[in-house]
């Protein structure tokens, strides 16, 4: 087998020669020959790199190559580049690449030339190999190209057959007799460390392989697994590729249906009419239904308009003990009902807290009414049978003192004449002229109380009463109202200004009318009696709300006012807060009976220091706007 490693001057042959395409491109340069030209001025100043693939553009150079192109007779040619030798030598007989090399390194010549054209083909072929590996061409044609450009590479192409075997497939020549073969060189392919494939050469004479022949195999065996790879390695991404993109495709239709049941899920919770917050642990809160609330803000200021935590706040019970919370809230005249329920994260602890926070005041209302109905409904009954015990004695009373004052008219005559006979008469341990005086005095006294007593059992039998004559008359509530002020302007007028506000077109009404007067006359006289300053102002409105089909009827004051305890109680019969100017605690009872009896409402707003207004609901079930 034959070796180039003895021929020491090819090393340094390398160092000082040049390949030159037929396109005047460098294919090769060696260190000493690229410092040699660029030096002088054979390359513009930006080719002085001498990079592969750099095209020469010295006229002098130019012009010697394609001189020797003309007249090569597959010959060398002596040129001479700054007072130094140089020859020129073609590696094939028509055309191809240009050797230029240094004239003194060349010692055997002959030998050289053919050692270098060896070497410019395996480079060549090396070269080519890279090119058909980096084509886009399928992997299959690539190695039948290649098993061609590897013959072409060894030293006796005619007697070379490269055979690939990648897998179960082998490619390049097969028209070949085992017994023509002198020598078998193999080189593995191993992607990924996993044999795959082999490179076979076979020899059909008996020259023996070369060792750069032997490294050449081995370098495209090399280069051969790493586009296997790289071929591999772009399969893979592109099933990636594919399988990301179906996956990234269903994810954008998942995300499409989350954003649409988001957005439904957002518009159910912003509908709820109550304010829901979700706050942290510092009670800052992170997300509302309300816009008014928003998603920053401490839940106590946002929700009350506090500035320091709730007494016994819901949320903070729910954080320790991590169960359901719920509790009533009053802030002003309102009031809330609050509910908190925990929200835990992935380790099970609470991390968030959802508050429910639904306004009750109505519904404290209604049950204020409910208990006033009720207590009412009670003390009817109670009042009924009172009303019935006393009435019958009292009736009694007076009729005794009827015939008490008709005895004592005739009586006096006979005792003015006893009187005559005897000046010390004394009736009752009484001295007669004194008693005559004051006798008449006490059982007038005595019929007025028993009269009084029978006024005060007719008020409470009118409490008592659940319907006390028809309801059948058609009412023009404004006409009422001022029908009844003609009876009661004088009086009020001591006291307060009249204001009027009544809707035009009022619906008619069904009731009672002499009733409805006697709420009015009681409603207007208790909101003068309340006011207990100069400027006094009593206020009469009339509307109509037509989502609630009712009639409201308001007086209102801006007198002392009621405390809590005092509105609480004032329909219930004999509570008064006039006691010393004779009132006996029924005209508001009353009223109270009469409006429940037209299957009205009536409610109550009072402030301490600034005033009263009573509000009346009737329902409007018939009727229409009257002009």
């Amino acid at each position: 087998m034959k070796s180039r490693n003895n021929y020491n001057l090819i090393n340094n042959l390398f160092e000082s020669f040049a390949v030159i395409s037929a396109d005047n491109k460098v294919c090769y340069i060696g260190t000493e020959l690229r410092d040699f030209l660029a030096k002088g001025e054979f390359l513009a100043e930006a080719d002085k790199s001498f990079q592969t693939n750099t095209a020469l553009n010295n006229k002098t150079i130019i012009d010697c190559l394609e001189n020797y192109r003309k007249n090569n007779n597959n010959d060398f040619e002596v040129i001479v580049l700054r007072e130094q030798e140089y020859i020129l030598f073609s590696t094939a007989s028509t055309g191809g690449d240009i050797v230029l090399a240094e004239k003194e390194k060349l010692a055997d010549f002959s030998q050289i030339k053919h050692k270098l054209q060896e070497r410019v083909k395996e480079l060549r072929c090396l070269f080519d190999v890279t090119v058909q590996l980096e084509s886009i061409s399928p992997l299959k044609d690539t190695f039948v190209q290649l098993a061609k450009i590897i013959e072409d590479g060894f030293q006796h192409p005619a007697d070379t057959v490269v055979n690939i075997h990648v897998g179960k497939e082998v490619y390049g020549n097969k028209g070949w007799e085992e017994s023509e073969v002198y020598s078998v060189m193999t080189s593995a392919i191993v992607p990924w460390e996993t044999k795959k494939g082999k490179i076979v050469v076979y020899l059909l004479n008996d020259e023996g392989f070369l060792d750069e022949e032997y490294s050449l195999v081995d370098e495209i065996a090399g280069k051969i697994t790493r586009a296997i790879e790289r071929y591999e390695k772009t399969r893979d991404l592109e099933k990636q590729k594919k399988i990301l993109l179906s996956k990234n495709e269903a994810l954008l239709e998942l995300t499409e249906e989350c954003n649409k049941r988001r957005e439904k899920l957002r518009t159910f919770f912003r509908a709820i009419t109550d304010r829901i917050v979700v706050v942290d642990r510092n009670f800052d809160i992170i997300m509302s239904n309300k816009d008014e609330i928003g998603e920053s803000g401490k839940c106590y200021n946002k929700l009350f308009d506090l500035n320091t935590k709730c007494k016994n706040c819901p949320a903070e019970k729910v954080f320790e003990t991590g169960e359901d919370e719920e509790m009533g809230r009053k802030t002003g005249r309102l009031y809330y009902s609050l509910n908190a329920y925990p929200i835990m994260n992935s380790k099970g602890e609470v991390d968030r807290v959802l508050e429910v926070c639904k306004d009750i005041s109505d519904q404290k209302i209604m049950e204020d009414q409910l208990i006033q109905s009720d207590k009412m409904a009670s003390l009817g009954k109670l009042v009924a049978g009172v009303a019935h015990e006393i009435n019958n004695p009292n009736t009694f009373i007076l009729g005794n003192l009827k015939i008490v004052q008709e005895a004592l008219n005739d009586i006096f005559p006979i005792l003015d004449k006893v009187y005559e006979e005897d000046n010390n008469l004394k009736i009752a341990r009484l001295k007669y002229q004194f008693f005559k005086e004051n006798i008449g005095i006490l059982v007038d006294d005595m019929v007025k109380g028993a009269n009084r007593t029978k006024k005060i059992v007719g008020d409470l039998r009118n409490f008592a009463k659940k319907d006390e004559g028809s309801l059948t008359d058609v009412i023009n509530l404004n006409q009422v109202i001022m029908s009844n002020l003609s009876l009661t302007k004088k009086q009020i007028k001591k006291y307060a200004d009249i204001r009027l506000d009544l809707q035009d077109n009022l619906p008619l009404l069904k009731g009672n009318v002499n009733r409805l007067e006697q709420v009015l006359v009681n409603l207007a006289l208790n909101a003068t009696e309340a006011i207990d300053h100069e400027k006094g102002i009593v206020e009469i409105k009339t509307a109509y709300n037509e989502e609630t089909s009712e009639i409201l009827l308001s007086v209102s004051d801006n007198g002392c006012g009621m405390n809590k305890e005092v509105v609480k109680s004032i329909f219930d019969p004999f509570f008064t807060t006039k006691r010393n100017r004779g009132g006996t605690g029924l005209g508001l009872s009353i009223s109270y009976g009469i409006v429940k009896d037209h299957k009205g409402t009536i409610e109550v707003k009072s402030i301490v220091g600034k005033g009263t207004t009573f509000i009346i609901h009737f329902p409007v079930s018939e009727g229409k706007p009257n002009g």
